[in-house]
């Protein structure tokens, strides 16, 4: 089993807060696909405000809304992320977007 944690942040790189309806969108995506998804869209602290540098220089202070799913490791799982993560990445104007996954077990 793995845990794949979605960094979905709440402006574009210009500052412009990103459409509640876009981050959803992506949820949704996600719901279709595996039936369900947890989502932390309040941006608490310590774990989902962030500040990086990119290759080119620019520094980035991010706030973010956490995506959170656990799904099985498949080679196709991984194969749909690196897609949808690219797409993601442009339909939110970010130079980059970050997804985390984890090892996972679920106590039963």
């Amino acid at each position: 089993m793995k845990l794949y944690r979605l960094f979905l942040p709440k402006r574009f790189n210009d500052g412009k807060k990103i459409p509640s309806n876009k981050i959803l969108k992506i949820a949704e995506e996600i719901r279709e696909k595996f039936g369900a998804y947890s989502l932390d869209p309040y941006g608490r602290l310590p774990i989902i405000q962030g500040v990086w540098t990119s290759d080119k220089k620019r520094k980035y202070e991010d706030e973010m809304n956490i995506l959170d799913l656990f799904v099985e490791d498949t080679f196709d799982i991984q194969k749909w992320f690196k897609a949808k993560r690219e797409i993601w990445r442009q339909e939110l104007e970010q130079e980059e977007l970050f997804i985390i996954v984890q090892n996972a077990e679920i106590i039963t």
